[in-house]
């Protein structure tokens, strides 16, 4: 089974080449020492203009592997070409344990030769980083045998596909013979796999926590509504469907999986037992903690910092190792379990540098846009210099340049959450408003029922015993 994908690339030529040969990505760490070295080695020859062997696990398909940028820009320059698409970057994943490197490779060059060898300069790449073994492609846009311009529509993405089919049908891997419409998200795809809550994780927890409590479907209707789902029943329609507070429309259950179909929900609910199980009670363990010193003198932290800590505290993230319930969660804090590691990242920042105000992080940013412009000015001349040196000296500004440039990842990433920040704020002191009403409003039904409930339980007459 191989599943294939294509998309677009547009700036530097030299970025997506570069990822699909990282010598990181194509070394697997299962393999012996001696494969390891042997892997190694191959892969050094991308960089290593001096040796004229093959290398193994990278493959050109109409240019060289070492020389495939200037070739392709060749191409471009021949034909005229000044287009923003200046490649295209695509990718062929294999099932897990169903190939070796060595047929995952081979069959990727035949694939990149069937679909683009007549017309198209291709690198073919194949990463042994993850379980599921993928080959990378990075194609010219532009034709080196007529200057036309590869399409990444529809039809073209139906070719590479059924290309991909018939050669695994040749190798006797298996075919998605009948895939399903469409695609996860891969937001989303990420979110579960990395296990992080999503919205349907926490609609199936919902639900089974439900179903658990249920003997019929008018309980499972109202602790659904506890949990701030509806539920429509309809008999006119062939599936039930769940919608929650704050969704734009609902969601058919069987889609959850196939423990949520109709008739499965109706099973599992019928296993639930009306008998009352009885359990002796244990002696509560109390235990004391004695703690030096007095709170009278600690300060509450407030502003920017208090904000996200709160927040974080309402989503679950803190205290670390707490256990939540995210079906239980207000649905404005729903819509956000997607958001949870920007929130986290951008919490981190706050605390790590105390930022409270308004203020603070707009002179932070200032800080870290005026250090910016610096280091891309020094970067600017070190370059200029590297075209002027050679030897250990060029190597020395290559390794300068190298921290410069680890620098100024982690200094846009900064300056990407400081303008988060400043976007998320006043969102999130708005939700926690509205959460604290909710929170208030439910409290005050709950007082309301319970006094009912003990009003309406009491009687005037004298029991059996004679008492009142």
């Amino acid at each position: 089974m191989a599943v294939c994908e294509i998309w677009d690339v547009r700036g530097r030529l030299d970025h997506p080449i570069d990822y699909a040969e990282n010598p990181e990505k194509t070394a697997n760490p299962k393999y012996t020492k001696a494969d390891l070295q042997a892997m190694v080695d191959v892969m050094e020859y991308a960089t290593n203009k001096n040796k004229t062997e093959q290398r193994f696990f990278v493959t050109g398909v109409n240019c060289d592997p070492t020389t495939a940028r200037d070739e392709m820009m060749i191409t471009k320059a021949g034909w005229n070409d000044t287009s923003e698409i200046v490649c295209y970057h695509g990718f062929q994943s294999f099932k897990h344990g169903e190939v070796t490197p060595e047929q995952a490779h081979e069959v990727g060059v035949k694939l990149a030769e069937r679909m683009w060898g007549d017309r198209f300069q291709v690198i073919v790449a194949t990463h042994l980083n993850t379980d599921c073994l993928h080959n990378h492609f990075v194609v010219n846009s532009v034709s080196f045998a007529d200057g036309m311009h590869y399409h990444d529509n529809k039809a073209n993405l139906r070719l590479l596909r059924q290309r991909s089919d018939e050669l695994c049908r040749e190798y006797a891997l298996s075919v998605i013979e009948h895939p399903s419409g469409k695609k996860k998200p891969y937001a989303l795809y990420q979110a579960e796999k990395q296990g992080r809550p999503t919205r349907d994780n926490v609609a199936r927890q919902a639900v089974d926590e439900a179903i658990s409590k249920s003997f019929t479907l008018k309980d499972f209707d109202r602790q659904l509504a506890e949990m701030g789902y509806r539920i429509n029943f309809d008999p006119n329609r062939k599936y039930w469907t769940i919608i929650g507070k704050g969704w734009q429309r609902p969601k058919r259950l069987y889609k959850l999986g196939e423990e949520y179909t109709n008739d499965r929900i109706m099973e599992r609910i019928s296993e639930n037992s009306y008998a009352v199980k009885f359990q002796s009670f244990s002696e509560p363990q109390v235990k004391v903690y004695r703690v030096k010193g007095s709170l009278k003198n600690a300060r509450k932290i407030g502003g920017l910092r208090g904000l996200y800590l709160h927040y974080c505290y309402k989503l679950g993230i803190l205290p670390k190792g707490r256990k939540q319930n995210y079906a239980r969660l207000h649905y404005l804090l729903k819509d956000d379990l997607m958001k949870m590691e920007a929130i986290t990242q951008e919490t981190r920042l706050l605390c790590r540098n105390h930022i409270d105000t308004a203020e603070q992080l707009c002179s932070y940013k200032g800080s870290l846009e005026t250090e910016m412009s610096a280091l891309l000015q020094k970067r600017k001349e070190l370059y200029s210099k590297s075209r002027r040196t050679s030897g250990e000296e060029k190597e020395a500004v290559k390794a300068e340049l190298s921290d410069i440039s680890g620098r100024l990842k982690i200094i846009r990433k900064e300056v990407r959450l400081c303008e988060g920040i400043a976007a998320r704020s006043d969102t999130l002191k708005e939700k926690l408003q509205t959460i604290r009403a909710d929170e208030h409003e439910q409290q005050r039904k709950e007082l309301m029922k319970n006094e009912h409930r003990r009003r309406s339980g009491r009687t005037n007459r004298p029991n059996e015993l004679g008492g009142l």
